[in-house]
């Protein structure tokens, strides 16, 4: 990476506040790079901050954060009630408001994190994605399930809120009752997000995790697990991508699409479509230690040059 990049800033203030829910290897990896060019990091929960609306504009941000922060990196929010949650966010929805760069947004982040949010922008954006449903009543989710089932389609259960492969359930097959309903997918909290199956191509069970950050791809991975969930969470074995452009401009556009700015977008093949692949979901706080590790690229470095290149903006 070029060290010898100026840093324009707010005077002589090289601040970055990254938010994330505990210290690990991404947060250092990015407080190393980030020391390396002068600025000064300060990594906050954002679950720990209080907002005090209580002073002028002007004063907000260091009345809120001790600091002037020329721009925030969002590594991880921390779960909580939908309440917690959305006070989070609000922050960062201040922040931009603010005119202090944020990456991602708080809109970026609600639109990604929200599955069904994500597959309703990709399809109004005209990117091929699954067909999916969401509902919140128990009898018409059973009669919807079976319905489409009679019609040879497989389907993907999964939390809206959910990450990592975790409690994401294939029904194959008729379900009986909503006792039965109930018992299989006792997960949903309410709600049944339905995705559509998009099944192996020949012999080949697989997806794709593409890294984006600005307007470009710069790493990729192929993930295949043992049976039909590929995450690495859960066992997904990964190994070096080179993506074709067809994959590139889908992450791309489904990363622009969703108000991010770094993403990991999901890919996987699908011959039915007329770019030969179908976009899973838009992760808009992805992990990159493994997909680092595999694709020999300093994603690391990539993020904080664009994060420098935010700064030199404001």
């Amino acid at each position: 990476m070029d060290r010898t990049a100026k840093i324009k800033g707010r005077g002589k203030d090289k601040n970055v506040i990254i938010f994330s829910d505990g210290v690990g290897w991404h947060t250092s990896e990015l407080e190393t790079c980030l020391h390396l060019f002068g600025v000064k990091t300060k990594i906050l929960n954002l679950s720990s901050l209080n907002i005090f609306i209580d002073c002028t504009k002007q004063n907000f941000v260091k009345r809120n954060f001790s600091m002037n922060p020329i721009c925030c990196f969002v590594r991880g929010i921390e779960g909580g009630s939908l309440e917690q949650i959305t006070r989070r966010l609000a922050i960062l929805h201040h922040l931009k408001f603010l005119g202090v760069p944020v990456i991602n947004s708080g809109k970026g982040i609600e639109n990604s994190v929200d599955k069904c949010m994500t597959s309703f922008i990709l399809r109004m954006h005209d990117i091929p994605t699954p067909d999916c449903w969401a509902l919140e009543d128990k009898s018409s989710s059973l009669g919807l399930i079976n319905r489409l089932i009679d019609k040879g389609r497989k389907l993907v259960i999964k939390p809206i809120f959910g990450s990592q492969g975790t409690n994401v359930t294939l029904i194959e097959k008729k379900i009986k009752n909503q006792k039965d309903l109930e018992e299989k997918l006792n997960f949903t909290n309410g709600v049944y997000y339905i995705q559509e199956f998009i099944g192996p191509q020949g012999y080949s069970s697989r997806d794709y995790r593409v890294f984006v950050v600005g307007s470009n791809v710069i790493a990729a991975m192929e993930r295949k697990g043992q049976g039909w969930i590929h995450n690495v969470a859960r066992g997904g074995v990964c190994k070096k991508l080179l993506p074709n452009d067809s994959m590139k401009t889908l992450a791309i556009e489904s990363t622009r699409a969703v108000g991010l700015e770094v993403a990991g977008v999901d890919i996987i093949e699908d011959k039915k479509c007329r770019s030969g692949y179908q976009v899973l979901e838009v992760n808009g706080v992805p992990a990159w230690k493994g997909l680092q590790d595999i694709s020999g690229v300093n994603i690391s470095d990539t993020i904080v040059k664009f994060i420098l290149s935010k700064m030199n903006r404001v």
